[in-house]
């Protein structure tokens, strides 16, 4: 772990929008303060802070205008990893890789003196740390993900009881089999979430290699089937995910969540660089 932070150490996590809603902070509002970062002029009215007057623009048009300058907001961070029974698969394995991720976001986020809002997603929504700011909350965080283990089914719809989402970026990390991912990507972008999807998938998930005869076992239901499986089944096998993968990218792309598959085989790092722009 301590090899992956050092090579995400530079990076930064930053919202693209103007926040909404949140504490006095180091972002741009999407209302006006007290910051140092100048907005415009409007012309003076009754009540308005008379330290606020621009007399060198009264000077010129001997009219009252005031200053306006952009507020500063406090940004809080979700992470929600998926923890259900189909992480558990692959070499590298899924649950490993999305760990790192979602740890690896954490980790930038302390690091940066935001809030951060830590979750584990199966048929149910799991809070392991809700609002904890500071470095120190990591190592904390560290040791109780290395007590849970990947079970259940995926239900993205118990996202939507996360009580009081402050302005800010959601971060959901998950394989995407699951129900309820488009209408919870439509709810937290109504609650002004700035969301990215990283999908994570195993390379035999992505373009399969194996011998003909197959058992296949759904590690969510543990339902079992078996199959021939020659170079059409596999054919139709690669259509069919690829589909899914674009039905997952267009969920994201109408509603201008940032999505970005992760395949277990590519290094984390690279992935989290690409993802947030570098330093």
């Amino acid at each position: 772990m301590d090899v992956f932070l050092k090579k995400i150490e530079n990076l930064k996590i930053l919202p693209k929008r103007r926040l909404v809603k949140g504490g006095k902070g180091n972002y741009k509002g999407k209302g006006f303060g007290n910051s140092l970062d100048f907005y415009g002029h409007r012309e003076y009215l009754l009540g308005d802070d008379l330290r606020k007057i621009d007399w060198k623009a009264y000077t010129r048009t001997e009219k009252f205008y005031v200053k306006e300058f952009t507020e500063e907001r406090q940004m809080h961070v979700n992470v929600l990893l998926d923890s259900s029974d189909s992480m558990n698969f692959g070499a590298p394995n899924k649950w490993e890789i999305a760990k790192k991720f979602a740890l690896g976001m954490s980790y930038l986020t302390l690091k940066q003196n935001d809030y951060l809002s830590f979750y584990l997603l199966n048929d149910e929504l799991k809070s392991i740390q809700k609002k904890v700011k500071g470095k120190e909350c990591f190592y904390e965080l560290l040791e109780m993900i290395s007590n849970n283990h990947p079970k259940g089914v995926t239900d993205f719809s118990s996202i939507s009881r996360i009580d009081g989402f402050m302005s800010g970026i959601t971060f959901i990390i998950s394989d995407c089999f699951g129900k309820g991912l488009e209408q919870v990507l439509e709810l937290l972008c109504l609650n002004g979430q700035e969301v990215i999807l990283i999908h994570v998938l195993s390379p035999d998930e992505l373009n399969p290699n194996h011998e003909e005869e197959l058992k296949l076992v759904d590690l969510e239901t543990g339902d079992i089937r078996r199959i021939h499986f020659n170079d059409r089944v596999k054919e139709i096998y690669i259509r069919k995910m690829k589909a899914f993968i674009n039905d997952c990218k267009n969920i994201c792309t109408s509603r201008e969540v940032r999505y970005a598959l992760a395949s277990t085989d590519e290094h984390p790092a690279k992935i989290m660089t690409n993802l947030l722009g570098g330093v």
